[in-house]
């Protein structure tokens, strides 16, 4: 049976089955569960704006300000559990039969979506739409590193595995940055949709405004998706066959990797 590895961090984590990891890696097992929850929920705002500009009222509504934008992700530091045998890691991972996992990363946001429009009034009884405030909200509610219990703290295959799953959690930690790229370009796309509406009569504003809150809703849990397709991506390209061997070898031919862990998983 192949080893399936772990990770590693260059800090140390506290014990306790409960510990920080610092800002380094993590890993995917094979079937190391990554999943990404989204509840969207867009909640939108109507204030009747005052301001007239008739220059507007037969054309499009363009050009709007850029709204406000500001992502609230809520970290959630590794932590590291040491109290898991390799049976329960294979298990845990889906039980593959051609790989003894040793350590696994497990990875889990939930996201909402806040969007605020402001009417605002051309002349002739008609309104554009000005967004005002776009503010997801992500939430990191799991981020566990699991070291096979059988490894002890300060071996060759401790380490070994302490640095594999460091890597995975590099690439979640590295969600928080795809986020906010997404969010300048979802915002661009905003302005650029609403500027180029027409007015709108009043009866059509609470319309309007419910379409453009379920569309953006949509489109920012579309951009979440492809976010998680691509770190999907990251790490099945450091859970390799070629880096699994690899990795097996490192604390020589007759490590635990080779003996007493798949003795243990039996």
């Amino acid at each position: 049976m192949n080893t399936a590895f772990g990770q590693s961090v260059a800090q140390d984590l506290h014990e306790n089955g409960r510990s920080c990891l610092p800002v380094l890696g993590h890993l995917n097992h094979l079937n190391a569960q990554h999943a990404i929850k989204m509840v969207l929920a867009a909640l939108g705002l109507l204030v009747v704006a005052g301001m007239s500009n008739p220059a507007n009222a037969q054309g499009t509504c363009g050009p709007v300000r850029s709204p406000q934008a500001f992502l609230e992700f809520n970290h959630m530091d590794p932590m590291l559990d040491r109290h898991r045998s390799v049976r329960w890691l294979n298990s845990r991972a889906g039980g593959n039969a051609r790989y003894l996992v040793t350590g696994l990363t497990e990875y889990e946001v939930q996201a909402s979506f806040d969007m605020r429009f402001e009417p605002r009034d051309v002349g002739g009884g008609r309104y554009c739409l000005d967004p005002v405030r776009v503010t997801p909200k992500v939430d990191v509610v799991k981020h566990l590193v699991y070291i096979a219990s059988e490894l002890d703290r300060g071996t060759c295959e401790y380490d070994v595995v302490y640095a594999h799953e460091g890597e995975h959690v590099k690439i979640n930690q590295g969600m928080e940055a795809d986020i906010r790229a997404a969010l300048d370009d979802l915002v661009a796309d905003i302005v650029g949709k609403v500027g180029a509406m027409y007015p709108l009569s009043a009866d059509n504003v609470p319309g309007a405004i419910r379409r453009l809150l379920s569309e953006y809703s949509r489109d920012f849990k579309r951009r979440l998706n492809d976010i998680r397709r691509r770190s999907r991506e990251k790490h099945r390209q450091i859970d390799t066959p070629r880096e699994y061997e690899k990795l097996s070898l490192a604390c020589g031919p007759k490590s635990a990797f080779q003996t007493t862990l798949q003795d243990a998983v039996r």
